[in-house]
């Protein structure tokens, strides 16, 4: 019984993974024209990274967000664990939304108050699972570092374009 309990574990895990993964590709699958053509004419940060870092670093990010979801929705219940879940939902949609808002639709300021809302998810979510769900808090960590450094390069994109 024990070790059904745990294959059921992994391949739920592997279902999160996957799933987040498999969003973040179709996202950048469907907005890459934009990265090709009018992402590359923009006036950008002189720290902005290579292109292929963002793709690294994103596949990385979005298998500890879905490590961090995974524990969340195992968890066991507690007073706050609706308001974290909804918290973590929160942060979702509105990162799936900023990729379209900023290489589809061009919309940099919109997509800044979205990476700015994104960020204040995560820091809260950090704050909130900290003590019931360190791990989960703790995957989050680098998510809103790299979202803050991710906002530096947004806000210049805003400004100098």
């Amino acid at each position: 019984m024990s070790r059904l309990h745990t294959k059921k574990d992994c391949l739920t895990l592997i279902a999160w993974i996957g799933g987040l993964m498999a969003v973040g590709s179709v996202l950048g699958f469907v907005t890459k024209g934009s990265v090709e053509t009018w992402y590359l004419t923009l006036n950008r940060s002189p720290l902005t990274p290579p292109d292929y870092v963002f793709g690294i670093t994103w596949s990385v990010l979005y298998a500890m967000i879905a490590v961090s979801g995974w524990l969340i929705w195992r968890a066991t219940p507690f007073a706050g664990l609706p308001t974290i879940k909804k918290l973590y939902i929160g942060q979702l949609v509105f990162n799936w939304s900023w990729t379209p808002l900023f290489f589809t639709c061009h919309l940099t300021g919109i997509a800044l108050i979205c990476l700015t809302a994104i960020l204040a998810f995560v820091v809260t979510l950090v704050i909130k699972t900290y003590k019931p769900l360190t791990t989960a808090s703790l995957l989050l960590i680098p998510y809103a570092l790299w979202l803050s450094f991710a906002g530096y390069l947004n806000f210049y994109i805003w400004q100098a374009n």
